[in-house]
């Protein structure tokens, strides 16, 4: 097995759009990678953290520490809640998690965060005076037609405190996930990939009804696959600024504290995605039937 290159906290508003649940199955099958906990944020966390709980049980995983983070906004904007969040999934009230630190404490104390949601929890933990984080992995934002991004939006007063807090972030935007989809062929080859693939299956097919679509833009397991997989794509460093309305923009200079990601190998990010979900999938249905 291949030694693991990256640990991290992940921060995630796991449970609306599907991406959040394909980044967590993506890095079951990343050798590479390795979670020290998961801290959920905006709206229903404890919902959100029942989510991670179950997904971790479907895949045959011991839970990591588990903690809801902050369900409001520093900005004050209400939160968008569509509503059909965990519904395609069985069980979920019974589920259970636990953590001896609150989720700041856990991202604080944590040298990387991977933050694939709103940018509150974050942006708090980083204020910790005992704060170790060096380095902040994060989907958010949009650096090419001025468009606001989901994450950025929601609150955008976290994601300014954030990026102003002289703390090295990397940042892939809507303007590159938008580039990748996953469709009826991924689909096909997930959901029939034991009780994990039928999980996020469900979800995905989901997701499509929700959105009006037949396939779904992968943006958190792209910031997941920038640790796994580098070679994969372009960086360039400078600095992001967030205006009052949540449009980022990016300033190009080799002394930037922030990189942004400029370009991709798409088929090669598209195909290592499904694949890592698939060698997840494959490795939780072994356990089961071990």
């Amino acid at each position: 097995m291949d030694s693991i290159l990256e640990e991290f906290v992940l921060d995630t508003d796991i449970g609306t759009d599907v991406d959040d649940l394909l980044a967590l199955s993506m890095v079951f099958g990343s050798p590479e990678l390795a979670i020290r906990a998961v801290t959920t944020v905006y709206g229903d966390v404890a919902l959100r953290a029942r989510i991670v709980a179950k997904t971790y049980s479907a895949a045959g995983r011991p839970q990591p520490p588990i903690a809801p983070g902050f369900a409001e906004t520093l900005s004050g904007r209400d939160v968008w809640w569509p509503g059909h969040e965990g519904a395609t999934i069985t069980d979920l009230d019974a589920q259970t998690y636990r953590s001896d630190s609150s989720a700041i404490e856990l991202l604080a104390a944590s040298p990387t965060v991977l933050a694939i949601g709103p940018l509150t929890n974050i942006a708090v933990a980083v204020r910790r005076p005992e704060c170790v984080t060096g380095r902040v992995v994060l989907m958010g934002g949009e650096f090419a037609s001025g468009t606001i991004e989901h994450n950025i939006r929601c609150d955008v007063d976290a994601a300014r405190a954030l990026f102003g807090a002289g703390l090295p972030v990397v940042a892939v935007g809507l303007e590159q996930t938008g580039r990748v989809r996953l469709g009826h062929e991924e689909l096909a080859r997930i959901e029939a990939a034991g009780a994990l693939g039928e999980l996020v299956g469900r979800e995905m097919k989901r997701f499509w009804e929700f959105a009006e679509q037949d396939y779904n833009v992968p943006h958190d397991p792209i910031a997941v696959l920038t640790l796994a997989r580098p070679d994969l794509f372009e960086f360039t460093s400078g600095t992001v600024t967030v205006a009052d309305d949540g449009v980022t923009k990016f300033r190009a200079h080799p002394d930037g504290v922030h990189t942004i990601v400029t370009d991709m190998d798409t088929d090669a990010v598209a195909s290592e995605i499904t694949r890592r979900i698939l060698a997840a999938a494959g490795i939780a249905a072994a356990r089961i039937h071990s």
